[in-house]
């Protein structure tokens, strides 16, 4: 019972760190050491691999060693520092999941971008909002830039905040870093690209599948949250008519469900490297984004992320006190 007591206690103060200072700079993460470990094996894979057949079979092998390697380590991680001390397991495993929460490191950028835009600083909030897109930043006005902004807060709402709570609460730390290794992976593979679709097809497949029920849960937070602004209504009709107008069969979900709730558009022209591709509206009705509404979206994240805790912590709870424990 002491360690379950201590895993609860350590998931909690996880969060409480996460949220209220984010990812300091210059701190040891072993999220870059991972993808230092992915950028090595892709020069390697393009070394030996030229042909399709051959790079998607890297892809699957990077897959393999990065995130179910991420998953023994931590496992063994945790496992002997428990060991050797349960203090010191259960600091190891604050620190690790702390790790895997993205929450306050992105609420801290966005609030970057916001007041770069409040005091009309329009290039610092270009090159900031350049940090979370891969659009061409450069030809965005302030509508632009807020709209750029609170696209990426609720996409990586759920790959950022939710998903990591949801696989921490399913099976503890260990869980938690396979999701986010799948998900550096990615990031950094999974592009829709001639370079990319090989090499990272398997990683984009297998973040695709174990973000389907963490973006669902992250915009039915973001209708529940919007409850305070009496928008309800209107961010489960948007979320209901507009959550499947992406690419990515996850990503329109929180993004439907805090227009609706904002009453604000998302999607249109954009331009990367130069081409205008034309983005599938989100709420169309709604009106054009602007510096104020980053305040409000910051707002919303906000109560979702408290809420979404508060539910991941009970489910944690209930599965470890009734023995249900995968890790």
């Amino acid at each position: 019972m002491e360690r379950i007591g201590l895993s609860i206690s350590a998931f909690v103060l996880a969060y409480l760190l996460d949220y209220l200072i984010g990812d300091p700079p210059r701190f040891p993460h072993p999220v870059r050491f991972l993808g230092a470990v992915i950028a090595g094996m892709e020069r390697i894979s393009r070394r030996v691999f030229t042909a399709p057949a051959g790079l998607k079979t890297a892809g699957a092998l990077t897959v393999i060693i990065a995130a179910g390697g991420s998953l023994l380590t931590a496992v063994f991680l945790i496992e002997g520092a428990y060991r050797i001390h349960h203090l010191v397991g259960w600091i190891l495993e604050i620190y690790i999941l702390f790790t895997v929460l993205a929450g306050g490191d992105l609420y801290k950028h966005v609030a970057g971008v916001g007041r770069d835009l409040h005091f009309g600083s329009l290039p610092r909030a270009r090159s900031g909002v350049s940090l979370l897109v891969s659009r061409d930043v450069d030809r965005l006005d302030k509508s632009g830039v807020s709209r750029a902004t609170l696209e990426s807060l609720f996409e990586n709402s759920a790959d950022g905040l939710v998903a990591p709570l949801f696989f921490a609460a399913l099976g503890g730390a260990p869980l938690a870093v396979f999701y986010k290794a799948v998900n550096t992976l990615d990031s950094m593979l999974g592009y829709r690209t001639k370079e990319y679709k090989d090499l990272g097809y398997f990683s984009a497949k297998l973040d695709d599948v174990l973000s389907y029920i963490p973006s669902r849960l992250a915009a039915i937070f973001l209708v529940l949250a919007g409850v305070p602004e009496k928008s309800f209504g209107r961010g489960l009709k948007v979320l209901l008519a507009d959550r499947r107008k992406h690419n990515s069969p996850n990503s329109a979900w929180p993004e439907a469900a805090a227009a609706g709730v904002l009453g604000v558009k998302f999607g249109g022209p954009d331009y990367y490297n130069g081409l205008l591709k034309e983005q599938p509206l989100i709420n169309a009705a709604g009106k054009n984004a602007g510096p104020m509404d980053i305040d409000r979206g910051l707002a919303l994240f906000r109560r979702v992320s408290v809420m979404s805790f508060l539910f991941f912590l009970i489910s944690y709870y209930l599965m470890q006190t009734k023995g249900v424990i995968l890790f």
